[in-house]
């Protein structure tokens, strides 16, 4: 009982655009946010199994799917099933490609998951995990509650020595030569740049 209060607390707390970001745990851990999973939005099996990432990566890195907003977890799990589709079946990935994703309902989905290599930022994947905003973030930013949620899920990345605490955090056109990709969208770029761990520079050069 205790602890549906604390989590209720927490939730009240942290409430924005209608969503809870509090911090409900995950697994074993307390200080992580809850995080929808594979099953729950109904991922089809990988093809073939992706490669072991150690604890305390350097990097992490932010996309967008550059597809319309969703809005409630039905649509969004829907969403992130046709991103692994496009992935699977248009690329020829053995999986989706992103480590999590953000909904527009502000919660956060399993995409590989902790300590699995995924396949999201080319040259980087052995480097960090990479965390997907649902949407096109071009001209708007995502919702305050989509950003809570980040911050949420990077806080419980380092509580949990899954990245370093001096990680380094870049969008996706960071790691591509100039003009390579707009991802993560114009708006979010300049807003990532005021977060924590955002670091300046191109680093295409350093690929792996």
């Amino acid at each position: 009982m205790e602890l549906i209060v604390i989590t209720w607390i927490l939730c009240v707390l942290v409430m924005t655009d209608g969503c809870c970001v509090g911090r409900v745990g995950h697994g074993d851990s307390a200080t992580c946010p809850r995080i929808i999973s594979r099953a729950e939005w109904g991922a089809r099996p990988p093809t073939e199994e992706s490669s072991h990432l150690p604890d305390l990566l350097p990097m992490l890195f932010v996309h967008h799917s550059a597809m319309a907003v969703c809005e409630d977890q039905e649509a969004c799990s829907q969403q992130v099933r046709d991103i692994q589709e496009l992935h699977m079946d248009g690329n020829g990935w053995w999986d989706i490609g992103y480590s999590f994703l953000i909904g527009g309902d502000c919660n956060i989905y399993e995409g590989r998951g902790w300590n699995i290599q995924g396949a999201h930022t080319g040259g980087f994947n052995t480097e960090g995990y990479g965390v997907c905003f649902m949407g096109n973030f071009m001209d708007h930013n995502p919702s305050t509650g989509a950003i809570a949620a980040y911050h949420s899920l990077a806080s419980c990345m380092v509580e949990e020595e899954k990245i370093s605490r001096e990680y380094q955090m870049y969008g996706h056109r960071q790691t591509k030569p100039p003009g390579g990709t707009k991802c993560p969208g114009d708006v979010l770029y300049a807003t990532i740049q005021e977060w924590e761990g955002w670091t300046e520079g191109n680093i295409s050069e350093l690929k792996q």
